[in-house]
């Protein structure tokens, strides 16, 4: 049982050593760190031109609402759902195309995020 604990204790000393951890750890962090930064990219790159893109969509739509936005959640839950009717059963083409250009935003950065081989571990 003693030999156990001093086997466990010396290597857990040896795993302590400062410059090898540090260089197991912060290659590995590096690298989940890169895949992160690309995955906030993208987000960022979505985020930016949603409003826009909900604004081309709902042209595209020829979207008027039949209800005011003031009011509940329930009254702009309301108008989510008719936009969204309208949007997929109406003109399902005008939805594609927003959904290609979004694709078409994000493609470089999919790329650069394949390159790194985030999930490949």
């Amino acid at each position: 049982m003693h030999l156990i604990k001093i086997a466990l204790l010396l290597s857990f000393l040896a795993l302590c050593q400062k410059s090898q951890v540090q260089a197991a750890i912060s290659s590995e962090l590096d690298h989940y760190l890169r895949c992160l930064e690309v995955v906030t990219d993208a987000g960022a790159l979505m985020i930016e031109n949603s409003i826009t893109a909900i604004s081309l969509l709902s042209d595209c739509v020829d979207f008027q609402p039949k209800i005011k936005l003031t009011g509940s959640i329930l009254r702009f839950i309301r108008v989510a759902h008719q936009f969204g009717k309208k949007a997929i059963y109406d003109r399902p083409e005008c939805l594609v195309q927003t959904f290609t250009t979004g694709v078409g935003l994000i493609r470089p950065i999919i790329a650069k995020f394949d390159s790194l081989r985030c999930f490949d571990e």
